[in-house]
């Protein structure tokens, strides 16, 4: 087949939306031919990953707007919203005569994977069969987990949970929906919004998955004594749920201080959390590493024993398929991706509740498995298991690549 992809943010050696699209279209293009449209910023990197190590059947076209464009962004003075649709109209107008040549069996739009913007590409597109996703972007923090976030982040979370709610009847988005013959939405709150503009077939499929053979417990370190190392990797940003884990660990702490967390990352919160962590007590049992990069997460996580995602709002998180990967059980919150990822067999979920109540529900969660060297070495293969014959970027490409034979044939 020749395919035509769309990705703003696609780059190699690269977690998130840019390592999604990059796993897809490499994979994609070990059996087909594969056109891709990105942003010129990403070019120097991926030409040097293909020069150490090429792809035949890859060919990438690299697309910005306008310089002046290019100047404001940086500036400050347009948004990234604002930048993402401007490139789509660019990408949209350069590509108007190959869509009336028809010289695509597909076309699909990858990245930015946020319905609010959607791909105005598709509606020019003409009979060749456009596919979208996975589409994020229709999550918000539940009522009753607002509490987390300061009077500023409150006000903020509220205004953005109306804006998702009246972006589901964006007419340009709703046009786009029933364009497509294939929707992958990313999470269940992602699919009950907009479903009902499909004009298509829909489905679920996680905007993550993860590579088995890179990321594998076969040289896992074991902890030292009796000791538990937790480990929380992600941006330090309130909806990623520092302060819960903090005050979970504070409670745990008063049962049990036999423990580590490592917190990896950095953002905004860096330096309340640290404050944070001193004034309940925690500055031995908590390290803050900052940042690493995504190669040295595999020495991260070998050094971990149980994976906590306290995420608020979150479309999936690749990070906890990593964790999966490595052989480490976690606990998370029962709700959006992580949901999905994180089966019964292979984690322990905390339902969105009062705060008070997930705070004692995730320090007995984490209490739990520090407890039982069994259930959690059990949880760890589990989760090993399920990642590789669910969410390895292999057995995902497979699936999307019969996806789009069943919308040629």
């Amino acid at each position: 087949m020749k395919i035509l992809i769309t990705a703003y943010a696609c780059e190699p050696y690269r977690g998130s939306e840019a390592g999604t699209a990059w796993n897809i279209v490499c994979r994609l293009a070990a059996d087909h031919k594969v056109t891709v449209v990105t942003r010129a910023n990403n070019r120097s990197v991926i030409e040097k990953s293909l020069s150490d190590d090429p792809i035949p059947r890859l060919k990438l076209l690299y697309v910005d707007p306008p310089s002046w464009t290019l100047r404001l962004k940086k500036a400050g003075l347009i948004p990234v919203q604002l930048f993402y649709l401007l490139w789509q109209l660019t990408v949209t107008f350069k590509l108007l005569g190959e869509f009336r040549r028809r010289q695509y069996d597909v076309y699909h739009h990858i990245t930015f994977n946020s319905f609010e913007v959607p791909p105005l590409s598709a509606l020019f597109i003409g009979e060749t069969p456009f596919v979208w996703g996975p589409v994020g972007g229709g999550q918000t923090v539940p009522r009753k987990m607002l509490a987390w976030f300061g009077f500023k982040g409150r006000v903020i979370e509220v205004l953005r949970n109306v804006r998702v709610k009246l972006s589901a009847y964006n007419p340009l988005c709703i046009l786009v929906l029933k364009k497509a013959q294939l929707v992958y939405f990313a999470n269940h709150e992602t699919q009950g919004l907009l479903s009902r503009w499909c004009g298509g077939k829909h489905k679920m499929m996680v905007d993550v998955g993860v590579d088995v053979l890179k990321f594998n417990s076969d040289d896992q370190l074991r902890k030292l004594g009796d000791r538990i190392n937790i480990l929380f990797a992600g941006s330090l940003e309130p909806r990623k749920g520092g302060a819960l884990l903090l005050r979970a660990l504070s409670r745990l702490r008063e049962r049990n201080d036999r423990f580590l967390c490592e917190i990896v990352g950095d953002g905004p919160d860096q330096s309340m959390l640290k404050d944070k962590a001193k004034n309940l007590g925690l500055h031995e049992q908590v390290v803050f590493t900052g940042r690493v990069t995504h190669d040295e997460m595999h020495r991260v996580f070998s050094e971990a024993d149980v994976f906590v995602f306290p995420s608020l709002r979150d479309t999936s998180g690749a990070i906890v398929l990593e964790a999966m990967a490595m052989g480490i059980p976690t606990v998370c919150l029962d709700h959006q991706g992580a949901a999905i990822m994180v089966s019964e067999d292979c984690g322990l979920k905390i339902a969105p509740d009062e705060p008070g109540l997930i705070t004692n529900a995730f320090a007995d969660a984490i209490e739990s498995l520090m407890a039982d060297d069994k259930i959690r070495s059990e949880m760890g293969a589990a989760a090993r298991e399920r990642v590789t014959w669910e969410y390895d970027w292999s057995v995902r490409v497979k699936k999307t690549a019969q996806d789009y034979r069943e919308l040629v044939h």
